[in-house]
């Protein structure tokens, strides 16, 4: 289908997100003396507890007396039915808190790095709900493990991400709906899809579920940091619509217009449908009614067809186009309140192909509303994952790979066992991505006609990157170059390197006259990658780019945070790293000195 896309182009939910102020505590309840605003919060793996800075912007859970009471437990100042809820969090090694949504739904947080297998009281979990009564060893029951584990290593930051939907209760307050995770992802990984609640998880503050009811954080089982957290609740006012008239046409109608053609049928139906007629193909629909909007407000309209549409609001056209029904075709617009007449056109001139016809509206604070009747859309297509799983030993896979928003065309992803894995431009001879968790998802690439030809990281990935990590610089403050051409980077393909039971691919460049040899492998216990590059060759203005970010922080022993704890490096060996400043970024450079190699950990 062609694709004109005469619209404004956003994400088809509206995230309009509050922020919650993290200057003071004054957007909780009665904070106990554990609970601090500071400016920075850092850890290292290894470590037992966070080191922080004053300032703001960053909410820290430490004890201040001999031991955590129930009593620190944090409430925030606001009760919420259904919401969207996201946060950054930090912990130590071994520390344990919690999110309790409506102070009664636990969602894990955990040291549970590196673990394989995790359980339902793990990082991401959905915790269990708890009764003595069923005997020792099974008080536990209904909780639910994340997917896969997507935590990241102690001391580093970790990105939460919910979408709850709250209980029902009838006018009587008799439950009539369970509460239910919509979804849960953890550092962009989904960890939880449509999980029904069937009542609250051990440790919530009361064992009555209610329609309303605010957030609340763990606080009584160690330390813990949280910024950016952001939420958005469902309390106002959704659109409403009238029944719509309706005219049908037969014949071709590219243009969506009946000129003086008679309509084969009319009527008028409580939501516009493609199943008021069963014809297939060569035909023309016509629906107009009128929209209630609550509010002045922006409204984010969705539409959906296959073949050609339109939709009108106060006679101007907001969405038009050919496509099929699973593209979203969206538009905003600003309503004032009150009554807003619609035309909903639809026109199919080939019979190949569904019919398909959706209206939708959406607007900050307010649930979707769905203008056309249910079953006018087709169910969505199934699409099968084509997942390559790693086992005993390495695989590589070459791909498209998307970066940053932009397609790579000669990458290289590499999974390893133990599943630590990265991504590859072989034009560049640089890392794109490094990632923990299963290995890639190639459904792009075999599915179907496979067009895209992309593959994808299927755990938490760390960007990096995109450069060559060596210049030739006349001085230490000299700029690395972003993209290198042919005429001082040539590409020498890889050979494969056996090191114990395990194969590793060797890249192998040539770089202004020295040989370059670039190879990844895991830690020992699978902690992070072991990228080690060496040089045939020498010059003493010779430099490596390790890493780049908003911030790299020293932590010691040659050990850094790279980009607002993000991930680390350390820097193996007796060679000292500097961090700069380049463009506006920080960068974590060594000078080699005529060195033949560098060798260096991506810890995450």
């Amino acid at each position: 289908m062609l694709k004109k896309l005469l619209c404004l182009l956003v994400p088809v939910s509206v995230y309009a997100q509050t922020d919650i102020p993290l200057n003071d505590l004054r957007s909780f309840q009665n904070p106990s003396a554990t609970w601090t605003i500071e400016g920075q919060a850092l850890g290292t793996p290894d470590g037992e507890a966070l080191t922080v800075s004053p300032g703001k912007g960053v909410l820290v859970n430490t004890l201040k007396g001999q031991k955590y009471q129930r009593t620190d437990d944090l409430v925030f100042g606001f009760a919420h039915e259904d919401i969207r809820l996201s946060l950054d969090y930090m912990i130590p090694k071994g520390s344990n808190s919690g999110i309790y949504l409506q102070s009664r739904y636990e969602i894990q947080i955990l040291d549970s790095w590196l673990k394989v297998s995790p359980t339902d009281g793990d990082a991401g979990a959905i915790y269990h709900r708890w009764d003595e009564s069923r005997g020792i060893g099974k008080e536990g029951y209904e909780g639910h493990a994340p997917r896969q584990n997507a935590v990241k290593a102690p001391g580093l930051w970790n990105h939460l991400e919910v979408d709850f939907k709250a209980p029902r209760f009838d006018a009587k307050g008799n439950k009539i709906a369970n509460a239910r995770i919509v979804k849960i992802s953890l550092n962009g990984v989904l960890i939880h899809e449509n999980i029904e609640l069937l009542g609250v998880t051990r440790g919530a503050v009361s064992t009555q579920e209610v329609a309303k009811a605010p957030l609340m954080i763990q606080g009584d089982h160690g330390q813990v940091a949280f910024k950016n957290i952001k939420y958005e609740i469902f309390d106002k006012a959704p659109v409403t619509y009238s029944p719509a008239k309706y005219a049908f046409y037969k014949g071709k109608f590219g243009n969506l217009q009946a000129g003086s053609s008679t309509p084969a049928q009319t009527g008028t139906v409580a939501q516009p449908s493609v199943k008021v007629s069963e014809v297939k193909a060569d035909f023309l629909l016509q629906f107009e009614g009128k929209l209630t909007i609550p509010e002045t407000d922006t409204y984010t309209f969705i539409t959906n067809w296959t073949g050609t549409g339109a939709l009108l609001i106060d006679g101007d056209t907001l969405t038009k186009g050919n496509h099929w029904y699973s593209e979203d075709i969206i538009a905003s617009r600003k309503l004032t309140a009150g009554e807003h007449p619609y035309k909903l056109l639809y026109a199919k001139d080939f019979g190949w192909g569904p019919r398909g016809l959706g209206l939708f509206v959406e607007r900050s604070g307010a649930e979707r509303t769905a203008i056309t009747e249910r079953t006018s859309l087709p169910e969505p297509e199934a699409t099968p994952l084509v997942e390559i799983k790693v086992t005993d030993d390495t695989k590589w896979q070459r791909s498209f790979a998307m970066y940053k928003g932009r397609k790579k065309t000669h990458v290289i992803h590499v999974g390893m066992p133990g599943g630590l894995n990265y991504s590859y431009n072989l034009n560049q001879g640089s890392f794109l991505h490094a990632w923990r968790g299963k290995f890639l998802d190639a459904t792009l690439m075999w599915h179907d006609r496979g067009e895209p030809q992309l593959g994808a990281p299927m755990g938490v990935v760390v960007v990096q990157n995109n450069m060559f990590p060596l210049a030739i610089l006349p001085d230490a403050n000299a700029a690395f170059s972003d993209s290198l051409g042919t005429q001082d980077l040539q590409y020498k393909g890889y050979v494969l390197q056996k090191t114990g039971s395990t194969t590793f691919p060797v890249f192998q460049y040539n770089y202004k006259g020295l040989k370059v040899k670039d190879t990844a492998i895991p830690q020992a216990n699978n902690q992070g990658i072991v990228r080690k590059i060496t040089v045939e060759g020498t010059n003493a203005n010779l430099y490596a780019l390790v890493a780049e970010g908003e911030a790299i922080v020293s932590l010691g022993n040659e050990r850094y945070g790279i980009d607002n704890q993000q991930y680390y490096v350390e820097i193996l060996g007796n060679q000292k790293a500097f961090i700069r400043d380049n463009k506006g970024k920080k960068q974590l450079v060594v000078a080699l000195n005529n060195a033949s190699a560098i060798s260096y950990q991506i810890t995450f």
